[in-house]
């Protein structure tokens, strides 16, 4: 009986053991955390009018490009980062930092990039080496330190320094003997009193007053000189010259103040609409080209739609209309609209929403510089239409594009042709032939009646590989098969829409 609970207490303490050990064994299991791998640099390269800066982050970041002539902020999300915004201008360097100020790369835009990458040290493994804070010998270090203050030595010093040294100052008491010598010196100026002085002040001198007489002769010489300037000043009567100003009150007679309600300005103004396909019926399409900064191709394009009789639209920014002016013409002279792409291609929404330094004035201030350079070129306003830049816009910048008299035009999802990328976006890039290939299978699915389709005047592409080599044949081909072109104000019309008149825009531009 006695041999039982000896072996029960046995099986205990092996127990005992074994979970001991598991605990120990669960201590050692756990691993180190993996090193995150490198984010990719930051990089940027030019493509055509447009700069494209590519990197990545780990975590949803803001990012701010900023110099002096450049300014772009946008939100990216985890992952890979692909940012296009317009080219800056010759002589541009600028800074690419976080939202928190944090540096990621520098870049002068006339040379090559010089690249900052971001360095991420593996601050988490330090904090695992503190774990050795947990012996306490630090407090015992700091008792021996507590006698070294103990020194109250240096009081010894303080009653050396002023023994003798304050008695040397009594030295002074020799300098009242020196004003007894000045005192000497003073009798005996007294002694040669100048009397004899005032005697020769009586020496008359009278022929010197006669030295005055020759002075009158030069007054009446002087005077009627003096008096020959006074004439000419009659010459004051001058102040005609505020008549010029009289043609300066001219200038307050532009820019009334827009009117948002549909009974103001503009009949349907504050409806904020979007336009992005035409009715989908009638095997109609609308081809639309922009004209950003570059125009290799518009020629080639004006030359294709004028052979066969065809009118479209065209966007064009206030900066193609000052560079390409002949072309602008031409493009006026074949009767095609042309739409508002405003002055200087800028984002307006980079992530969805409107970056709030694009107030309600600046946004309209680009889009009439760009009307006034086209009023200044043809006398007449752009159409009422506009395209923005990137496909970037909000229902309320529309509104604010409605009260000048622009109604905000997109494209049809589908219908990018990308006919702008060359083979260094690869994620991007089609041959010519493969970009209305692609374009002519998008139409002739069902619901391909009425697209918007987005085109450029504008390629860095070689000739060989430019979509306007091919145009002309895939025109004929879909003319062959009952397709019309129209222009984006026909599916305007046939919307219901009320009809806007460019003239009225006139008071507006200078």
């Amino acid at each position: 009986m006695k041999v039982r609970p000896f072996f029960g207490a046995c099986c205990l303490a092996f127990a005992a053991l074994g979970t001991i050990s598991c605990h120990r064994e669960e201590k050692r299991v756990s691993p180190a955390p993996a090193p995150k791998p490198p984010l990719e640099p930051w990089t940027w390269h030019a493509l055509g009018g447009l700069l494209v800066v590519e990197g990545e982050v780990d975590q949803p970041t803001e990012l701010i490009l900023k110099g002096k002539q450049v300014y772009e902020r946008r939100h990216v999300d985890l992952g890979p980062v692909r940012w296009e915004m317009y080219r800056p201008p010759p002589g541009s360097t600028a800074e690419l930092r976080t939202g928190a100020g944090e540096l990621l790369a520098t870049w002068d835009f006339d040379h090559p990039q010089a690249a900052v990458p971001p360095v991420v040290p593996p601050k988490p493994e330090k904090k695992e080496r503190k774990k050795p804070e947990q012996v306490k010998p630090e407090p015992k270090k700091i008792e021996p330190k507590k006698p070294a203050p103990k020194t109250p030595e240096p009081k010894k010093i303080e009653p050396a320094k002023p023994a003798p040294k304050p008695s040397e100052p009594k030295k002074p008491a020799p300098k009242p003997p020196e004003p007894k010598k000045a005192e000497s010196k003073k009798p005996e100026p007294k002694k040669p009193a100048p009397k004899p002085l005032p005697p020769p002040k009586p020496v008359v001198k009278p022929p010197e007053p006669k030295k005055t007489e020759p002075r009158k002769i030069e007054p009446p010489k002087l005077e009627p000189k003096k008096t020959a300037p006074p004439k000419p000043e009659p010459k004051k009567p001058q102040p005609p010259k505020p008549e010029p100003k009289q043609p300066q009150p001219p200038k307050p007679l532009p820019l009334p103040p827009p009117v948002l309600n549909a009974a103001g300005v503009w009949p349907g103004a504050g409806e904020g609409l979007n336009v992005q396909r035409g009715p989908r019926s009638g095997r109609q399409v609308c081809l639309t080209f922009d004209g950003g900064s570059n125009a290799e191709v518009a020629l080639d394009v004006l030359e294709i739609l004028k052979a066969r009789n065809i009118q479209t639209t065209f966007f064009l920014t206030g900066t193609f209309i000052r560079k390409f002016p002949e072309i602008v013409r031409r493009i006026a002279a074949d009767g095609h609209e042309i739409g508002n792409h405003t002055q200087n291609h800028p984002h307006f929404a980079p992530t969805g929403l409107r970056d709030p330094k694009w107030t309600r004035e600046r946004i309209q201030g680009e889009l009439l510089a760009a009307d006034q350079a086209f009023f200044n070129l043809l006398g007449r306003p752009m159409d009422p239409l506009w395209r923005a830049p990137y496909g970037e816009h909000t229902s309320e910048i529309r509104k604010w594009a409605e009260e000048l008299g622009y109604r905000h035009v997109g494209w049809s999802e589908g219908a990018d042709t990308l006919d702008w990328a060359t083979r260094k976006e690869r994620k991007l890039y089609r041959t010519g032939d493969a970009i209305l290939d692609r374009l002519h299978n998008r139409m002739e699915r069902q619901d391909g009646e009425g697209l918007i389709v987005l085109m450029h005047l504008g390629s860095e592409r070689p000739v060989e590989d430019r979509p306007a080599r091919v145009l002309g044949p895939f025109i004929d081909r879909a003319l062959a098969a009952g397709w019309t072109f129209v222009r984006v104000g026909d599916y305007v019309q046939s919307s219901g829409k009320p009809a806007w008149d460019r003239a009225r825009r006139t008071a507006q531009l200078r």
